[in-house]
């Protein structure tokens, strides 16, 4: 069964003749994206974390931790390419991106309300599940914005950005998790006291999340404007639904050896940060681990936005490659200094490098993507592109809490510190693979006419 492919419209201006936007467009894109990242910032850095530590030890907390990552990790994945292919099709008058942006918003925010709400491991495993299914079907429409209004020439410049409002929102996350969850002002209280504790607190952070996340949904609508497409090709909802995952490899070998190498490394980059709270933890037996863990990561986060913007602007003009090899160097390096880390000093010291790379790495990684994209695709390809983030989280999570957990009982804190010496080689085998990616040269600006 074949699906028509080629989907830009006649009428649309092409990405390489679109003219060089001004700030308020750029700052535009990054809104909701900035909500995004709050709030996955706030869930994988500390609030799942907290939530399972409410209700399992060290030696099973790992494995739930694994079982909410793979499920929810697959719906999420299978959404955006989806509902990323509908969308590359939509006729709608509002653009063929606006509309799934909207749905998957509001959806979203009442899952993260049951999910605030839920006082058990399988009613809170179901509404994340949720979370995932309505956000994702919301991002990957949203990501192929950049792509759609953005000309190439610009790319590393939007995505700096954009990388830009991803620490923001990872920061943001962190300080309203860790200040919302630590408990070190209630002493040394009953655990059922702690666990009440977390089960309003929750409720709250996820309420402030699901209200940033309407704003900025609002302000992204009404800020973007879209060209909608005047036709499309014939295909019936089953022929898109299957079509949306015939990519064509052979045909787009760097994009696909780009998002190869890239999910290697994210496999590294999500275990590291799924894995810090439970090293402070359990590694470095601190008595106020979502405080501690908090305070760790800004650090990090803060190194991160300095290189973010800097790096997707440079990248504009030395190219993407050279950034983004250094950058997955620089995480093996720091993830050895906390496999290494004695004391809470250590790991404060081996942070910073690691936030250096991870805001190099999401700055320029996305902007090397956009280039590489099939035009008139670019919210499928996007999909699949997100696979490469959505499935590496899956093994990270998953991978990270089994063997943390799983070492627990030959040396309580030994698995995390493993976790660490994954991620080394997670991050060396990513960059091994960008010697089969061929950068892109951006057109050059037309001559004016005289």
């Amino acid at each position: 069964m074949q699906v028509a492919h080629g989907v830009l419209s006649a009428h649309e201006i092409p990405p390489e003749e679109l003219p060089p936007r001004p700030l308020g467009h750029h700052l535009a894109l990054t809104i909701y994206w900035l909500s995004n990242t709050l709030m996955w910032g706030a869930l994988l850095h500390l609030g799942l974390q907290s939530r399972l530590g409410d209700w399992f030890g060290e030696a099973r907390v790992g494995y739930y931790f694994a079982i909410i990552g793979f499920v929810g990790g697959i719906v999420g994945t299978a959404s955006q390419i989806v509902v990323g292919a509908f969308s590359d099709r939509s006729l709608h008058p509002w653009g063929r991106r606006r509309p799934y942006v909207v749905a998957g918003s509001i959806l979203g925010i009442g899952a993260l309300i049951v999910l605030g709400a839920a006082r058990s491991f399988w009613p809170f495993a179901g509404a994340l599940v949720l979370v995932q299914l309505a956000t994702n079907a919301a991002l990957g429409p949203f990501t192929a914005l950049l792509p759609d209004t953005v000309n190439p020439r610009e790319h590393g410049r939007a995505s700096g950005f954009m990388g830009i409002a991803r620490l923001l929102g990872d920061t943001g996350g962190v300080i309203l998790a860790g200040q919302l969850l630590s408990a070190k002002d209630l002493g040394n209280t009953a655990e059922a006291q702690v666990v009440a504790f977390h089960n309003d607190r929750i409720l709250l952070m996820c309420a402030i999340i699901a209200g940033f996340t309407l704003l900025t949904m609002i302000g992204t609508c009404l800020a973007i404007k879209e060209r909608p497409l005047r036709r499309r090709p014939q295909a019936t909802a089953w022929q898109i639904v299957v079509g949306s995952f015939a990519v064509d490899i052979r045909g787009n070998p760097d994009f696909f050896w780009l998002s190869l190498s890239r999910a290697v490394t994210n496999v590294g980059f999500y275990m590291f940060l799924a894995t810090i709270p439970f090293f402070v933890e359990h590694s470095l037996r601190s008595p106020d681990p979502e405080g501690t863990a908090m305070l760790l990561q800004l650090p990090g986060i803060a190194a991160a936005a300095v290189s973010s913007l800097a790096a997707g602007v440079v990248s504009d003009r030395i190219g993407r490659l050279p950034l983004v090899f250094g950058a997955q160097f620089t995480m093996a390096g720091s993830a050895l200094g906390f496999a290494l880390a004695r004391h809470l000093g250590d790991s404060f010291v081996a942070i910073i490098p690691g936030g250096l790379a991870y805001g190099v790495f999401t700055a320029v990684e996305w902007a090397l993507a956009c280039n590489l994209l099939p035009r008139g695709e670019s919210a499928r390809y996007l999909g699949v592109w997100n696979v490469s983030a959505v499935v590496p989280q899956i093994m990270g999570i998953s991978l990270g809490g089994v063997v943390g957990s799983g070492l627990a009982g030959r040396a309580p804190g030994l698995g995390w510190r493993v976790d660490f010496c994954i991620v080394l080689c997670c991050c060396l085998v990513g960059a091994y693979f960008l010697k089969f990616v061929r950068e892109r040269t951006a057109p050059r600006a037309r001559e004016p006419a005289p």
